[in-house]
């Protein structure tokens, strides 16, 4: 008979423990179950545990070790948001001090300026010929400039503003085409990179920086190829 009273105290005091240790108001503001919370259960537990069917210290080593295991999952997770608002924060700076700055983006729509020659860039990803540079608005096209034979890489064309008449065109915004033959006698397309003024820089829900030109074209930072004042 004593043996089982041992036990029933036990028991009701062990079910007092766990509610006493399920009580938020026992522990720290934190609503959340952590080490050391979890370590005084686990001694409650030990204290109160039924001397006919005690604790396996097994299982005890194993559940300590998931629970240090979250916990540095946990404070890792936490470093890297960290790092991540800083990176992001450090994007946003970058991104606004190029507001007003000219870049040089791949695209192909361009500011030009009367009375001064734009200048883009050509990249190709292999040797062409019968290599053609087009300017056009939304009239049509302003000038076809023949640019010859192409090399695998970049090459700076320099448009003066003059257009197919041979007159001064005024200042706005123009598109860029530019196309050549291959080896094989095919047309290939061209990748052009042309320079505008960056008027405003937004930061996307993901962090990300997108950079709306002159042009009213909208571009993202990865886009820029060079920076001039």
């Amino acid at each position: 008979m004593a043996d089982n009273l041992t036990v029933n105290t036990s028991s009701t005091d062990y079910m007092a423990a766990m509610q006493q240790s399920s009580n938020p108001a026992s522990f720290a503001p934190s609503n959340e179950m952590g080490q050391t919370e979890f370590l005084m259960l686990l001694t409650t537990q030990m204290q109160n545990q039924d001397p006919t069917k005690p604790m396996d210290p097994t299982n005890f080593i194993s559940d300590l070790t998931q629970m240090s295991q979250l916990e540095a999952t946990t404070q890792m997770t936490e470093s890297v948001k960290a790092m991540t608002l800083g990176f992001q924060n450090m994007q946003t700076l970058q991104g606004a001090s190029l507001i007003g700055r000219n870049v040089q983006v791949n695209g192909e729509e361009f500011s030009h300026n009367q009375g001064v020659s734009s200048q883009f860039r050509l990249t190709a990803d292999q040797p062409l010929t019968d290599v053609t540079v087009v300017v056009s608005n939304e009239d049509g096209v302003v000038k076809e400039i023949d640019v010859g034979s192409l090399q695998e890489g970049e090459k700076t064309i320099d448009w003066n503003g003059i257009d197919k008449y041979g007159e001064e065109r005024a200042s706005g915004v123009y598109n860029l085409t530019a196309y050549g033959t291959d080896e094989n006698g095919d047309l290939q397309s061209i990748d052009t990179v042309v320079g505008s003024r960056v008027n405003t820089v937004g930061v996307n829900t993901d962090g990300t920086i997108t950079l709306t030109l002159a042009t009213g074209e909208r571009v993202s930072m990865d886009a820029v190829r060079e920076i001039s004042g």
